[in-house]
């Protein structure tokens, strides 16, 4: 139920009743302003005003006069009043806001004219003959219009029902900016990286369904950082595990390598070899752990690649050429800013992988040129020899190194051969 109540789909179904409030204080507040008049006034309206003395002055005697207007002048204290007799002749005026332009003598002309002045005029007057008899004489009651009109709704509360409405409005977008701001902040908390490369955490302060949402980001952000932290602690444990293993492995195999002189000059040769390739072996796996963890000097300089290369296939040429391979050479002129220790560990690592791997081929080509180093074989490629896939452990040193220096190390292996080049990185 808890969850429930705190769902966005709630709190919008709230705001729709509440909107649903708004509408009918609204129409509420229309219905009072359009009848307000009649809910609040006791002023009675100018037709009820004029059939109530009507009724008194046609009901009255000339000796009633003075008390009818007493009682009005008693209702209605801002009316005035005044009276003609038959003969034209002005009698009596009573009130303090009594018109002093009332003619003494009233004829048909005078009558006229009152008439006239008076119709529809903001002062309200009424003539009316006393006891509807014309031998009586008239009575006549003026007062000014507005002291008649209604009381009229306030201006500002016909505006009550605009106020609702916007305040609606003004509720229904603070709900949708509250949703959206908290949508950017997640947002910036996936796209936002710490030190460690990893998302940032988010504050949950909601429990709704963006708030479930922000927790389970949250969990997903510390189940990668426990995931990092795990990988961290078993790399560690593998690159000691390797420098251990590869010094382990070294001081037998020295004593291997003392003790050829024991043994036929075959057999020497053959444990040599073999002795030799798990040396190489040993030092790749050093060398591999020391560059992933950062800890193999690195010494960038202007180096002479063309003369480097040249050095390099040099000291392999005579095991190419024992292998019987066919061995073509292209180098021209070409310096980089890299380090020479680890350009030639580099080559040497491609030119045991041709020999190891390429030697049903026969041929290598190495080439120095337009800014690349290419070397080429025609041997079965990785495709013909799943166990060297992707690289072994030499080519994978050869590209954390290209890598270090900046340089792009690219394979290309089909069925007919493998090309490896080896180029700057800001290079086309």
């Amino acid at each position: 139920m808890k969850k429930i109540w705190h769902s966005l789909l709630t709190k919008y179904i709230i705001l729709i009743f509440i909107a649903l409030g708004f509408l009918q204080l609204v129409m509420i507040v229309y219905m009072v302003g359009i009848n307000f008049e009649r809910f609040v006034s006791d002023v009675p309206s100018l037709q009820e005003f004029e059939e109530s003395w009507t009724e008194d002055v046609y009901g009255a005697t000339l000796d009633d006069v003075e008390s009818i207007v007493e009682k009005w002048h008693a209702d209605y204290p801002q009316a005035s009043f005044f009276y003609v007799n038959a003969d034209g002749e002005l009698m009596k005026k009573w009130g303090k806001h009594i018109s002093t332009n009332i003619p003494e003598h009233w004829d048909m002309v005078a009558t006229t004219r009152f008439i006239q002045a008076h119709y529809n005029s903001p002062t309200f007057t009424v003539i009316r003959f006393v006891g509807n008899e014309d031998a009586n004489g008239f009575l006549v009651l003026q007062m000014e219009r507005t002291t008649l009109e209604p009381a009229k709704m306030a201006s500002g509360f016909i505006y009550v029902a605009f106020f609702l409405m916007f305040a609606f409005l003004a509720i229904s977008l603070l709900f949708f900016i509250r949703i959206l701001k908290r949508l950017v902040n997640l947002e910036e908390a996936m796209t936002i990286r710490e030190v460690d490369g990893l998302p940032i955490r988010t504050e949950v302060k909601k429990k709704d369904e963006i708030g479930a949402v922000e927790q389970a980001f949250n969990n997903m952000v510390d189940e990668l950082r426990e995931a990092k932290k795990r990988e961290q602690e078993e790399e560690q444990l593998r690159r000691e595990l390797i420098a251990n293993l590869s010094h382990d492995l070294n001081t037998p195999l020295t004593k291997m390598r003392a003790q050829l002189q024991n043994v036929s000059a075959e057999q020497a040769e053959h444990l040599d070899h073999s002795i030799s390739t798990m040396s190489n072996l040993i030092e790749n796996l050093m060398s591999y752990s020391l560059l992933t963890a950062n800890k193999m000097r690195y010494e960038p300089q202007d180096v002479r690649v063309d003369r480097l290369v040249n050095q390099s296939i040099a000291s392999w040429y005579p095991l190419f050429e024992e292998q019987e391979f066919d061995v073509e050479l292209e180098v021209e002129e070409l310096v980089w800013h890299i380090d020479q220790v680890w350009l030639e560990r580099i080559l040497d690592n491609l030119f045991q992988n041709v020999l190891r791997h390429a030697n049903d081929g026969k041929f290598i080509r190495l080439d120095v040129q337009d800014n690349h180093i290419m070397v080429k074989d025609k041997g079965q490629g990785f495709t013909e020899h799943a166990h060297t896939k992707g690289a072994g452990i030499g080519l994978s040193i050869v590209g954390l190194m290209a890598e270090k220096m900046n340089l792009a190390f690219v394979i290309n292996s089909t069925g007919a051969g493998t090309t490896i080049q080896l180029h700057p990185k800001d290079e086309s």
